[in-house]
Order: C-alpha cells, then structure tokens, then sequence
C-alpha cells in the first residue's frame, strides 16, 4: 500500500488503499491550492482566505470621460449618474447633468457631451440633455436585455455591452439602435469586463487571467494576441484608451492599477503609469483621452492621478469623495475551476469527483472530469432551485435528477457520480460554475470552512478474465469454470458473469451478474423433473463459455476470450414409477414427467422416495455427448438388483441421449429390509471420454426401501371337490 505523507492539514492528500483507487483531496487552502489549481485554465476566483471557489465579481464601469479629454466626469452611484465639472479649483457636482437611474450597473460617457449611458436590469438607457436636465433618449436606447454586465461607449452612438457570457455590439441606424453582429468578437472564456476604442471597432475583454483584445477585419472581428495582456490574477475592471504615445490599458488587480502599453511588438507592463501605492480597495479604472491621466475610484473616493511627465501623481484638488459610489457588484454569468493533472500511478478509466456546495436559486456547478488529460466527460451537476438543492446525472443525453447537493459531498460514497473515461495518467476535474442572477453566485466550500471542498479518486476496470481451458471433454453436465482475476488498482473482485454458446453461436445458458468474489463457476442444470438441462436442450455436447467480472466498486471488465470445451456426461436422474408404492408415497406416473423425482446431487438417505423391496422401479438418466453404449447396476448391500434392458431415446452416438432401465429388488427382507438404500452405476463409453454417474458418490442412492411387496401377497386356501 503505497501513501504520501500528510505534511500540512491543507496539502493535497493522495493515498492508495485496498479495494481503492487513488484519492486526492483539496482543501481550497493557501498551501493546496498551487499544487491543485490549473490557473491558466481556471476564470473563477479562488479565495484562499475564505476558503471558496466563487464566481469572479465585476463592478462594470463606474468612472468615465468624454472623448473631447475635457476636464469632465461620470460617477455610478446607486441612483445613477452623477457628473462632475472643474470649477477651476476643484471638481463639483453638476446636478443638472445628473441622470436619474433605478438598479445601475454599469456607465460610459457619450458622444456627444454631455450625453451618458447607464446600464441596468432592464437594458442600456441613454441620456441626452434636454435644456433643463438630462432625459432619456428612446431611439438611442437598448431595452429587453438581462444580465447585463458591463456596457461601454465610443466614436458616434457605437455601444457594446457584456450581457451574459457575450459581447451585444448596437449601432444606430438613423432611427434606432440595432444589433450589429459584425461587431461582436466570438469570446473563448468567461469574460468579466470590456472596453471599447479605435472610434467603437475595437473591444478589449477582461478575463480572470488576462486581457483580449479584439480588431475589425472589415468582415468580422479577430483577436490580435499582439494587443494581449496576460499573467493577470482576478482583476476586476478594465479601461483602454489610445493616447498618442499608442494602445494604452489598465487593469485593477488587488490593491493596484495596473497599467501595460504597446511596444510595437506586444504589450509590456508600464510602472510608471501604474498605481501600486495608496489605494486600498480600489474597483474601476478610467483613462482620460489624449492624456495619461488616470481616474480611480477607490471606495468611496475618486482619486484622480496626473502625469507629470515621469509619473502618476495623486491630485486631491481634482478628486471627489461620493459616498454612494456601487459598492456592491455582479457576477459573471459563468466561469471554470480546473485542477492541474494527477497521475495515480497507472492507467485509469474511471474518475469521480465530489464537493461541498452552497447554492442560492438560479446558481449551477457542472463537473466534468478527465484520464488522460485531452479527453473530458460532462458527468453531474447541481443546481440552486427555490425549494432546495437538485443533483442530476448527465444520462442518455439529458439530465436525471437522482438527489441533492448533499448526496454529492466529499463523505458520499456516491456511485452514480463516476464517469467512464479515455483511459489514462492524467486525471483531472473541471468545475463550471454558472449563474442567471448577477447577484448572487455558487460557491465550492465547506460549512463551516475548512474542510475536504472538493475529493476526487480514480479507479479502473478489471482486466479481462483469463479462463481455463479444460483440455478436453468434461465428464460432467454441470463443470466448474475457472478464470484469473486481475485489476490494474488492486480492487477484487466483486461479481461475475458467465454465458455459456454452442460452437454456432446460439446462447445456451446466462448467468447474468451473479454478486460472487470466488473466479470459479459451476454451471447449473435443471432441478425440475420436468425441465430438461441447459446443455441437454441445445441438441450439442460442443460449446463455448466467456466471463466477465466487476470489482468491488462495480467497474466492469470487457468480456474474456471464447474458450470451447465439450462435455461428455450423465445428468438429472429421476425416479419414473414405483409399482406397488408404500402407504403414503405418492406414485410417479410415467406418462407425466412433472410426477417424476429427481435425485439431485447430495440427496441423503431419508430424502430418496420409497419402494418396497421387490417393487419394480423406473429409472430415467438424461446424457451429453455421442456415448456409444450404456451400462447400469442397481446394487444394494451384497446384492445387485434384477433390472430390464434399457432403452433409449435417440440412436447410440446421438450427441445427446435418454436413457430409461426398470430394477427391482429381491423381495426378501433378510436380503433388502426397510431402510436399505439401493445405489446405481451408470457408466458410458465414448470416444471423446467415459462418463459415470455413481451412487453413493452423486447421492445416498437412488430409492430406499420400505416395506416388502410380500406384504401385499396372501394365501388361499381351497379344498378339493
């Protein structure tokens, strides 16, 4: 048995243990989650101080200027808009310019000033002014939309917001907005923000890791890896400008701002245009244009930060403290946790894995798991309903429910959670975490925090069994098969399968999954009187016999080899008609083989029917195999009984026969008293083997003795005339 040392609670526990694949644990931890997490592969938020796996939080754009560069700006706060001017000392509130919004999410300044755009749960609402304040603008306006995210604005009436898991471009077409498909990039991940430039035909896609910007071939839109910034780790916001020095971004990380600009080959990060002092819970981001001047708001102030020429510099004079600024925020529609690959050591096909979950209504977490790394399978879900928790399996192409969250914990010994897999060393799991409600998200955690999150272990199927060959005909009906029982992750052996075809291919006999650890199966017949014996049935004596088994965790092997084999043998004796029964015994009819008795294997002396000693007996032996001729003896204490020629069903050489003999004792009773129980010896002489069926080996014998038929002979006397 084979264990990695547990150093730390938190580390990633692998262990081997009997009739067990290989298991790992996570404790969603400082020290686990390095050595569990795939972060390039992973857009949800790994809090390790929480001790949850989450959905990434966006707070859309809460900050932004006008393209004119003027001294001007937008904050979203919880009752929409507010707009600040420069009154040549200071930045005020400018209520006139304000706009009036229930439920924001999300703003981006217009063209033309002082016109604003306010995202909330109903669509994209523009605000033009109206001589006296500023009012909505229907024919600029975007409604029916949910789950918007986060909108941007640039060049002339060109707006684009995240909705979802998508990026909705909408132009105006001289009456309204209308949706502009050639505008909208295909997004490869869970994105959380974006950002428009170059006059609205660019878009620049903020991810949990990265930043992806997209450009307008003249017939769709492409990514530019050029323009790409990587090797992010859970920023929340995104702003993107072109100053005349080139592409600009900044991105807040953290209790930074990070800044990267274009070096005409790629983007490089730019610390002289970030911020990584001085803030503490900073969440959007705004580039003012043709400067490279920065907005951030952190909390509830505005810090506005000024290029000196060789860096960024706080101005409190051009700052403002907004105490309603959006302290909240949405969700991403969806985003994946993917562990890193484990090899158990050998080969597996079958993963599983389970967590702990906490789901509000309209959350989801749907695992897939992999072997060899390439290869995924979508196997369970759970999902937050109003009433509760469901779990469902991904079966026959659609979702079974078959519980709740709690039945998919790590402590769960769930079967219906394992998924067949491409078999391989390169096990990993992928959790999907999906929402309909910007509020509120799924987390993997425990309750309380600190335990197994998430458990995942392997396992594999048994090897196909090798079956032995017998090496000729048995000389039996009812052989013993016998296979080997090997498994690549060491589980026995927990049931089997037998099927038994002639050598044409017609099924003879299945055993079906017979729950048994021994790698030995004895064929059965008939224990009916009236139902003849598998083998006997199929009219051949040549046949060929598989096996499949399933170990201890119910993985199933792929199906042995054919093996043939034939069998030459007697099987199912049975007792036809007793003539002159004892008191009590009923009396087989030999016309109705229902009322025959059989004389099944290990049948004691007190269980074989009655006869009475002299009392003529009818006994019929069903065989297997070409037997070419038949002997039979009766014995009984020193003596054999009388018996009559036997007779058969099918000529000798038949490749299955019948076989009926009468016997019957000396009447005597010093010969045969009551309780003697009288044996047989069939033997049979074939050239592929020669079968015998012998009492007392097979049974105590075949009848015992009761009563003498003397009993019903009397004497009369008669005189002479």
């Amino acid at each position: 048995m084979k264990k990695i040392v547990l150093i730390l609670t938190l580390l990633v526990v692998f262990s081997s243990r009997p009739a067990l694949g290989a298991v790992w644990d996570y404790g969603i931890g400082v020290a686990d989650t390095p050595a569990t997490i795939d972060s390039s592969a992973t857009g949800a938020a790994i809090d390790t101080a929480a001790r949850e796996i989450k959905l990434p939080s966006t707070l859309g754009n809460l900050v932004s200027f006008w393209e004119s560069g003027d001294l001007e700006y937008v904050v979203l706060t919880s009752s929409g808009a507010r707009h600040y001017s420069f009154n040549g000392s200071s930045m005020v509130e400018n209520q006139l310019l304000n706009a009036s919004v229930s439920n924001p999410v999300s703003l981006a300044a217009s063209n033309p000033f002082p016109d604003v755009i306010v995202a909330d749960g109903t669509g994209i609402r523009h605000f033009s002014f109206g001589g006296s304040g500023m009012l909505e603008n229907p024919a600029l306006s975007v409604a029916g939309l949910t789950g918007v995210v986060t909108v941007g604005a640039t060049g002339t009436n060109e707006v684009a917001a995240l909705v979802g898991n998508a990026v909705q471009h909408y132009s105006f077409n001289g009456a309204s907005m209308v949706r502009n498909s050639l505008l909208e990039p295909a997004l490869s991940a869970n994105p959380l923000s974006l950002a428009l430039g170059s006059g609205g035909y660019d878009v620049a896609v903020l991810e949990a890791n990265q930043v992806r910007w997209y450009c307008f071939t003249g017939s769709g839109m492409a990514e530019n890896p050029a323009l790409a910034v990587t090797g992010l780790n859970n920023p929340v916001a995104l702003a993107v400008a072109d100053p005349v020095s080139g592409y600009d971004l900044s991105v807040v990380e953290g209790n930074q701002v990070k800044s990267y600009s274009y070096t005409g080959g790629s983007m490089a990060y730019n610390s002289a245009l970030s911020v990584t002092s001085g803030l503490t819970s900073p969440k959007a981001v705004a580039i003012r244009p043709g400067s490279f001047d920065r907005l951030i708001v952190d909390g509830n102030e505005v810090k506005y930060y000024s290029w000196t020429g060789s860096a960024l510099v706080l101005n409190p004079s051009l700052s403002v403290t907004v105490s309603d600024i959006i302290s909240g925020g949405n969700y991403a529609a969806s985003a994946a946790a993917q562990s890193l690959a484990f090899d158990p050591g050998y080969n597996v096909s079958y993963v599983r894995v389970r967590s702990a979950h906490e789901l509000p209504d309209q959350t989801s977490v749907t695992y897939s798991v992999t072997a060899d790394g390439v290869n995924w399978v979508e196997r369970w879900r759970v999902r937050g309903t109003p009433t509760g928790t469901v779990l469902e399996v991904f079966s026959g192409g659609s979702w079974l429910p078959i519980g709740s969250a709690s039945d998919a914990l790590p402590s769960a010994d769930n079967a219906q959670l394992w998924a067949n897999v491409q078999s391989g060393r390169a096990v990993k799991w992928k959790a999907v975490l999906a929402t309909t409600n910007p509020a509120v998200t799924p987390r993997i955690a425990t309750n309380p925090r600190g335990g197994v999150a998430v458990r995942w272990d392997t396992n594999s199927a048994p090897n196909p069994p090798g079956v032995s060959s017998s090496g000729g005909c048995y000389l039996t009906t009812t052989p013993t098969f016998t296979w080997t029982y090997s498994d690549p992750d060491g589980d026995s052996q927990g049931s089997c399968q037998v099927q038994v075809r002639t050598i044409g291919g017609i099924l003879v006999y299945d055993s079906g999954r017979v729950y048994n650890s021994s790698h030995s199966f004895t064929l059965p017949t008939s224990a009916q009187p009236d139902v003849a014996g598998p083998l006997w049935s199929s009219g051949e004596y040549q046949f060929t016999v598989r096996v499949k088994v399933w170990d201890s965790n119910g993985f199933e092997s792929a199906w042995s080899g054919d093996v043939g084999f034939c069998v030459v043998g007697f099987e199912r004796p049975r007792v036809a008609e007793i003539v002159s029964p004892p008191a009590g015994q009923p009396a087989p009819d030999p016309l109705t083989p229902s009322t025959h008795v059989v004389i099944a294997p290990g049948t004691d002396a007190s269980s074989l029917p009655r006869a009475k000693a002299g009392a003529r007996v009818k006994v019929i032996v069903d065989s297997v195999g070409p037997l070419n001729s038949v002997a039979v003896e009766f014995p009984y204490g020193a003596y054999q009984s009388f018996k009559g020629d036997i007779s058969q069903l099918n000529p000798a050489g038949s490749k299955v026969n019948r076989w009926t003999v009468d016997f019957w004792t000396d009447a005597s009773v010093e010969r045969c008293p009551s309780g003697t129980a009288v044996g047989m010896d069939w033997q049979g002489v074939s050239g592929a083997g020669n079968p015998r069926l012998k009492t007392p080996d097979y049974a105590a014998g075949v009848i015992q003795i009761q009563g003498t038929v003397l009993e019903d002979w009397f004497v009369i006397l008669k005189g002479k005339d």
